[in-house]
Parts: C-alpha cells; sequence; structure tokens
C-alpha cells in the first residue's frame, strides 16, 4: 500500500483506494478473456480436425466409386469379350456347315452334270453301233456268275443285235430274246431262276449317282 505526505502548502486529500471486489473482478476478467482465448483454439483444432476427416472421407468415397467403376467396366467387358467369343464360334460353325453344304451341292451338281452326258454319249453310241452293248451284256454275265438265264428283255428293235451278242458272250446256250416295248435303247433285263437283274444303262448310271451322293453324304 502507498502513501503521501503533505507539505505545509497543500492541503490534505483523502485518497481513493480501490476495493477488493474490483480487483476480484478484474482478475476473473482477465481469466474469461483467457478462457475464451483457449476455447477459440480448441474449437478451430476440433473444426481443422473435423475438416481433415471430411476430406479423408470425401478422398476415400472417391476411391471406392473409381475402385467399383473399375471393377464394373472390367466385368462389362468380360462379359462382352465371351459374348464376342461365342458370337465368332457360332458364325465359324455355319460358315464350315454352308462351305459343307456348297461344296456337297457343287459336287453334286457335278456328278448329275456328268451322268447327264454320259447318258447321252451312251445313248448316241447305242444308236449309232447297236452292238456297243456287248460290254454291258458282258458285265451283266459276270455278275450273274453261275445263275441260269432264263431269257433276255429288250427293245423290239434291238432284239436281233442281242441274239448276236449273246451267241458271242455266252455261246448261244439257248437263251431267250423277248422283247418288251416298255423298253428303250440301252434298256436290258436279264430273268433267272433268282430273280431279275436290271442292266440297263439308265439303271447303271442311277446307282453310279445314287453311290455318289451317299459318299458326299457321308463326307
Amino acid at each position: 500500500m502507498a502513501c503521501r505526505i503533505a507539505g505545509p502548502s497543500q492541503a490534505a486529500s483523502s485518497m481513493m483506494w480501490g476495493s477488493v471486489e474490483s480487483l476480484g473482478d478484474t482478475k476473473a476478467g482477465a481469466v474469461s478473456h483467457g478462457s475464451a482465448r483457449a476455447g477459440d483454439t480448441d474449437l478451430a483444432e476440433r473444426l481443422a480436425e473435423i475438416e481433415e476427416l471430411r476430406h479423408e472421407e470425401i478422398v476415400q468415397a472417391r476411391r471406392s466409386g473409381f475402385d467399383e467403376g473399375v471393377r464394373k467396366a472390367k466385368d462389362e467387358a468380360s462379359a462382352e469379350i465371351r459374348a464376342s467369343g461365342e458370337r465368332l464360334a457360332r458364325n465359324l460353325k455355319e460358315l464350315a456347315a454352308l462351305k459343307q453344304r456348297i461344296r456337297n451341292e457343287a459336287e453334286g451338281e457335278v456328278v448329275r452334270l456328268s451322268l447327264a452326258i454320259a447318258r447321252r454319249i451312251l445313248h448316241r453310241e447305242l444308236t449309232v453301233d447297236a452292238e456297243s452293248i456287248e460290254g454291258v451284256v458282258h458285265a451283266a454275265l459276270r455278275t450273274l456268275e453261275h445263275r441260269d438265264v432264263l431269257r433276255v428283255r429288250v427293245a423290239p428293235d434291238a432284239i436281233g443285235v442281242m441274239r448276236s451278242v449273246l451267241e458271242r458272250a455266252a455261246g448261244g446256250h439257248g437263251i431267250e430274246v423277248t422283247s418288251d416295248h416298255r423298253m428303250g435303247v440301252g434298256d436290258i433285263v436279264f430273268e433267272t431262276a433268282m430273280g431279275e437283274l436290271d442292266a440297263s444303262i439308265d439303271t447303271q448310271l442311277q446307282e453310279i449317282q445314287r453311290g455318289f451322293a451317299d459318299r458326299l453324304g457321308a463326307g
């Protein structure tokens, strides 16, 4: 506590001392102000932590979304690749089948054309030289082997030629030759005790065509 002594020419005056309450209020104000500053600092730090957490959550969400997008893109790409592979396999299979069908049809057409040409050539050959049928007769007799030939049926205008051919081929063993008006050039039917053998040119060509068709179908 301070005091002052008045001089001779100075009148004594009273001094106003501050109260304890006012001093306490001053100290309390200083403390309150310091607490406020400390609270502001804590709040700022908390806000910074919250902001950092929010930023990390945003980054994680973006990363998760990116990873999910990549996964979905990979799945979709894999599915599309599988679908494309399946379509390609089907197309190749259909192409192979089409190629085989075209080849078979082309070969079948070649066979039909070749046989048609052969038929025309043989018919023309028999018209020009009827005795060229002798090769067919020999082949038929070899097929029949030891079976007894009872008779041979031919077209009416081929009776004389057939008798001559049989005389040379079979030694004239009494094989009867009869005419059939339903038969044409190159038609020959051998009748035996076991049945008939159709050795006609057209019949043999049809057999050849069926053989080619079976072969092409199996290929």
